[in-house]
């Protein structure tokens, strides 16, 4: 189950206008990021099992005035494509809908990740003005969806996850997806005592009742986004509801996964990295209320924070010292052992950077979320 042309990240680098980006940074040039994932608020109304943000969740968020000021920075600098995820739900934030009202004017593109559950507060918006929105379930069942995605009272909103997906499916203009994350509970020696992954059929059924484009099943990552290692047992389940599956996928519903799913199930939970510097920071990053940092991979990582865009100018962050200083000391081959879903992407940059411009090829623009 190979992601496609419109989902590989190294094809989207060879869009012409992509290109003409990766061209100026490639010259030295430093200009604005390509992309920005945005997180505006770590307020979250569900209290998950193994929450990858958990040390930073409930800790506040940009206030009203100041995000909407960062939104135009955005605009201003060149970005092209905002991804508004968290951190927290970023629904949560009440400023959510004047600021995709601004991205959607200036003609950027945009992106969400949620966990579905205030899709009916903001559905026209999400419908008419959004090129993709995954929702991240991670479970086909209220049963599952309770033990590994309750609020804090221990509650389900699982029906309200799924009815909000229905009402969205036929109005959309853009991608839904249906995400599941791969996870386990174990006791104190480490023996599994619950996991997800026997809702993956049950999941992706659901998925594709419901009308979503494609239905995705990836690893789980730790607090130190290294991939979760999970018994043999679970890993032997995750291939045979894959194999169940397989016979879902047709031109209007894809199954997908990551590359990272296969090192998971494989237990490499280490990425080496051959080169020593990182070209995709220089076209993308992300901007959160606890700071802004190189990457979504060192979110809440005081060593790769390159600024504060509560209170200083995204411009002034982007431009820096500060981030000028970290961008020299970051290395990938030390620094991010961790598997790295633009990994390949940065393989890509490099060959390129060792080429010139010879040899290039390039395609027509198709999405701008690089």
């Amino acid at each position: 189950m190979e992601m496609g042309r419109e989902l590989s990240l190294e094809n989207k680098l060879r869009q012409s206008s992509v290109r003409e980006r990766v061209d100026q940074v490639l010259d030295g040039q430093r200009p604005g990021p390509w992309v920005v994932e945005l997180d505006p608020t770590t307020a979250c109304n569900l209290a998950c099992h193994g929450c990858i943000s958990a040390n930073l969740l409930n800790q506040g968020g940009f206030d009203r005035e100041r995000i909407r000021a960062l939104a135009q920075e955005f605009i201003d600098i060149g970005v092209r494509a905002v991804v508004l995820i968290g951190g927290g739900e970023p629904m949560a934030h009440p400023t959510f809908g004047t600021i995709v009202d601004m991205f959607h004017d200036a003609g950027l593109h945009l992106g969400l990740t949620s966990n579905g559950t205030l899709v009916h507060k903001h559905l026209d918006r999400l419908a008419e003005k959004f090129k993709w929105v995954r929702i991240s379930v991670d479970a086909g069942t209220d049963e599952t969806f309770r033990a590994f995605r309750p609020t804090a009272s221990g509650a389900s909103l699982f029906g309200r996850v799924i009815d909000n997906m229905r009402a969205l499916a036929p109005l959309r203009v853009g991608k839904l997806g249906y995400s599941f994350l791969v996870l386990s509970k174990t006791d104190d020696s480490g023996a599994v005592i619950a996991s997800n992954v026997g809702d993956i059929e049950a999941a992706a059924h659901l998925a594709k009742d419901i009308g979503c484009d494609y239905f995705e099943v990836k690893p789980s990552f730790d607090m130190m986004h290294f991939l979760q290692t999970h018994s043999q047992a679970v890993n032997a389940e995750v291939r045979q509801q894959m194999d169940r599956i397989a016979h879902l996928q047709s031109e209007t519903f894809r199954l997908i996964s990551p590359y990272t799913l296969h090192e998971a199930l494989q237990g490499h939970d280490v990425q080496a990295k051959p080169y020593t510097r990182c070209l995709t920071a220089r076209l993308r990053t992300i901007v959160s209320p606890s700071g802004v940092y190189v990457c979504p991979y060192h979110r809440g990582n005081a060593e790769m924070r390159i600024g504060d865009a509560n209170t200083t100018s995204f411009q002034d962050i982007w431009h820096g010292e500060q981030r000028r200083e970290i961008m020299q000391r970051l290395d990938p081959s030390t620094h991010c052992g961790f598997h790295c879903i633009r990994h390949r992407g940065n393989l890509l940059l490099e060959q390129w950077a060792a080429q010139g411009t010879n040899g290039r090829d390039t395609v027509d623009d198709y999405d701008m979320f690089i």
